[in-house]
């Protein structure tokens, strides 16, 4: 065969695997797909000390690494770009690594100093090498009421939580609620003191307040001016029962507060500066099986139910009469007749029979949609106040 032929030949044969290689065996992708990332924000009106939470989406085929800081850039209508990120929020700079088709959320709790000094339109800018994408919220001061309530309220609850709490190993939640109640009951027992005393003063009383009540029946001005004369000679304040419970609403409304969002990232506006270092998501709040961040369902109906007991308990300690024959005698003999003009001042066996009855219900339905660490705090509270009553009832 000459070499012409040979030529030919070789060239049928390139001819042939060419065309078999293009028209009939797969093709070999080698193209690198470029992911790509959406970013969102869940809420664009932020008030103070809230954060914002902005998402990153992978919408891509591979994995992608994002440095926040690189990447990241802030800017406030007011002040223009935020400077510095690095230096005064190194846990913004933690590197990122995001899955393809998964979902990340940026670190802006670590940015909680920034949020809660400076309000105003925040424009946030992602710039990667696949995308650019910017995000825009609004930072509002919160008003003046909200602000007193977080000052003198929520801080320092939050703050004395905090500090048992890095001192519970493992932070439990529930610990630290039992111990808050029983301090704050030791700061009420003088005053809690005072008023079982007082409870008990007006019981004995009775017999010369319905005296009162019979004889100035047809003038309720001078009944009421002679029934504070007799408070006063018996140094009895009839209010009393429920200063204790006054004093107790602003913790009760903290407690509420606290419990419900205690692991909330925006809880690091609210730390003192020598709790810093402390983080909020390390706070255990599940106790012996119980959620205590938890509201209602079949264990808080269980938990109201025997605040409701507990509470019934001490109200009946509270209100008993030890002279049952005697009490039944006077009230026997002024009893309203027909003839006789309503009594209009106010009665303390009404008002114990309130306690004993409806006090109850309202805390025990009250407490059903209240946290479990509420209601824990109450039914401690409760066996507490019991003792207190046991006490002054063999006292009397």
């Amino acid at each position: 065969m000459d070499k012409a032929k040979l030529f030919n030949l070789f060239v049928l044969a390139f001819a042939i695997s060419l065309t078999i290689q293009v028209f009939f065996l797969p093709k070999k992708d080698t193209t690198i797909a470029a992911p790509g990332i959406n970013m969102s924000i869940e809420d664009d009106s932020i008030t103070i000390p809230n954060i914002p939470k902005i998402s990153l989406q992978n919408t891509g085929t591979g994995s992608v690494k994002i440095l926040p800081c690189e990447s990241v850039s802030i800017k406030i209508d007011s002040i223009g770009s935020v400077n510095n990120i690095a230096t005064d929020a190194p846990a913004f700079c933690q590197e990122m690594a995001i899955d393809a088709g998964g979902t990340s959320v940026l670190p802006m709790e670590s940015l909680y100093r920034l949020f809660a000094s400076t309000a105003g339109k925040y424009i946030v800018t992602l710039n990667h090498e696949w995308s650019e994408k910017m995000v825009y919220f609004d930072v509002e001061k919160p008003g003046m009421i909200r602000s007193l309530l977080s000052t003198f309220i929520y801080q320092p609850i939050y703050n004395l939580f905090v500090a048992l709490l890095t001192w519970i190993p493992g932070h439990p939640l529930g610990w630290a609620i039992i111990i808050v109640t029983i301090i704050i009951r030791l700061i009420l027992l003088v005053p809690q003191h005072h008023m079982l005393e007082w409870q008990k003063k007006l019981q004995k009383l009775q017999p010369k307040i319905k005296a009162l009540q019979k004889q100035y029946k047809d003038d309720q001005a001078t009944l009421g001016m002679k029934m504070l004369e007799l408070y006063k000679e018996e140094k009895v304040n009839p209010l009393g029962s429920i200063i204790p419970l006054l004093i107790q609403m602003p913790i009760l409304i903290g407690l509420y507060w606290v419990i419900s969002q205690i692991n909330d990232p925006s809880n690091f506006y609210h730390l003192y500066s020598f709790f810093q270092d402390f983080n909020p998501r390390d706070i255990v709040t599940e106790f012996y099986g119980l959620h205590l961040a938890q509201v209602g369902g079949a264990i808080g109906l269980v938990f109201a139910l025997a605040l409701w007991v507990l509470q019934y308990i001490q109200a009946r300690l509270s209100f008993h009469y030890t002279e049952k024959k005697k009490d039944k005698e006077d009230t026997k003999s002024i009893e309203k007749k027909d003839d006789e003009a309503p009594e209009i001042a106010l009665d303390p066996a009404a008002m114990q029979k309130m306690m004993l009855y409806f006090f109850p219900v309202v805390i025990a339905v009250t407490s059903f949609f209240f946290p479990l660490g509420v209601g824990l705090y109450w039914f401690i509270g409760t066996l507490f106040v019991i003792g207190q009553q046991a006490y002054v009832n063999r006292k009397h």
